[in-house]
């Protein structure tokens, strides 16, 4: 079979993408790396630039012709640390092994005038034992465990969590809420920095509902913990991300409060799936999400120097 490699274009490619990554998970009813709601952040994530983001080049589409249409086969994606994700169609699996040295290529164009080692990486579950394997041909090393991949059994009950008394949980209410909204986003993450424009444009993703963007509200007012739950309009795959819990604030289970909230409210989406990707391999996270119901899988880097 002939593929062909393009561009990503979010504005032309963002539906057509997203079915295609809501087909991978119907099909193997595995988690790999993205969500749709992950190409949405891609333009509307509430931490960055305020400048106009355009990142597509970072996107690669990889194409096959069945009768006169042209369909995806593979989509891969680059961030700027040197960590790529392949997402294969099951029935194009074979397509793995020009997809890595093609990526590989890619990051040496992206880095050419760079004079330090070039390192490139990519997070695989432990139970992609094929992906595992093709790696090992093209002499990547398992770098360990990096993060952890969560996902909530949907035969499941939500989880039922009251916050302690005197905080409240509720949804964000934007702009009004910004000013304690990004104080608590930003303190939890600090890289973040969440502007009143950023926040605003996150509001304008088809992922997002203001029903499904929580916090907890301290008594003083101020925003003790959050989480949005991310459901994707075409394929209905929900993906916690972010979650925090201000450092004044942890340890009273605020953070399974308003996830456990966040879980009844995207019932009535009926979502596919609910899941937390690329999760922070802490033992104080691990905790939070085996609390509320989650399956956890590792998720190691497998690294290679070009």
């Amino acid at each position: 079979m002939t593929y062909r490699m393009r561009n990503y274009h979010y504005d032309d490619d963002i539906d057509e993408a997203r079915r295609f990554l809501g087909n991978i998970f119907n099909l193997s009813k595995k988690h790999y790396a993205l969500v749709p709601s992950r190409l949405e952040n891609e333009r509307h994530g509430p931490c960055g630039s305020e400048e106009e983001r355009e990142d597509d080049s970072r996107i690669r589409i990889w194409e096959y012709m069945d009768e006169n249409s042209a369909l995806i086969a593979a989509l891969t994606l680059f961030e700027s640390n040197g960590y790529f994700w392949i997402n294969v169609h099951p029935d194009h699996e074979n397509l793995v092994r020009k997809l890595i040295p093609a990526v590989e290529e890619q990051w040496k164009q992206m880095r050419k005038n760079d004079e330090e080692e070039l390192k490139i990486g990519t997070p695989v579950p432990v139970s992609f034992k094929s992906r595992i394997k093709v790696l090992q041909e093209f002499e990547y090393e398992d770098g360990g465990v990096c993060e952890h991949n969560q996902v909530w059994p949907n035969d499941t009950p939500p989880p039922v969590f009251q916050a302690p008394e005197g905080y409240i949980v509720r949804h964000v209410k934007l702009p009004e809420d910004f000013e304690p909204y990004s104080e608590v986003v930003n303190t939890v993450f600090s890289h973040c920095g969440m502007t009143e424009k950023l926040a605003m444009l996150y509001t304008e993703a088809g992922f997002y509902h203001d029903e499904l963007d929580l916090v907890t509200e301290a008594p003083d007012g101020s925003f003790a913990s959050f989480v949005t739950v991310r459901i994707d309009p075409l394929t209905r795959m929900a993906e916690l991300e972010p979650v925090g819990t201000h450092p004044d604030h942890r340890r009273r289970g605020l953070g399974k409060a308003v996830c456990a909230e966040g879980i009844r409210r995207v019932q009535k989406y009926n979502p596919t799936c609910i899941v937390i990707l690329g999760a922070a391999p802490t033992e104080a996270a691990a905790k939070l999400y085996e609390s509320l119901g989650f399956i956890k899988e590792d998720v190691h880097l497998w690294k290679k120097t070009l």
